[in-house]
């Protein structure tokens, strides 16, 4: 609870900090520092060009996206199709190859003289 109160109490020190900078700007006879704009989407309803950027915009968006989505998936196939094949060749038994030619030791041929 005491939490809440003091997430409460730091919302409103922020809101009246923010009202206060705008009344003493207002009567200093500046410009508000705080702009707010919002786009309405009945603008790009009734503006044929405005809908046409916007349709255009979002097109190329999706577009975009798409592209990204596949390029990760490539790269994430890739990266299993690697692995697997890491994985394959950990997973084969060492095949016995021809050994090097190894020197016999010296009591060995003397033994075998005897």
């Amino acid at each position: 609870m005491r939490v809440l109160f003091q997430l409460l109490g730091a919302a409103a020190a922020v809101a009246v900090a923010g009202v206060s900078a705008v009344v003493l700007a207002k009567k200093a006879g500046k410009k508000s520092p705080v702009q707010v704009t919002v786009d309405l989407a009945e603008d790009a309803e009734t503006d044929k060009e405005t809908a046409a950027k916007t349709a255009a915009a979002y097109e190329a968006g999706v577009a975009a996206g798409k592209a990204h989505a596949e390029a990760i998936k490539k790269a994430a196939e890739a990266e299993a199709a690697e692995a697997a094949a890491d994985e394959a060749q950990d997973a084969q038994p060492e095949q016995p190859g021809p050994e090097p030619d190894q020197e016999p030791a010296a009591g060995t041929e003397e033994e075998e003289e005897n």
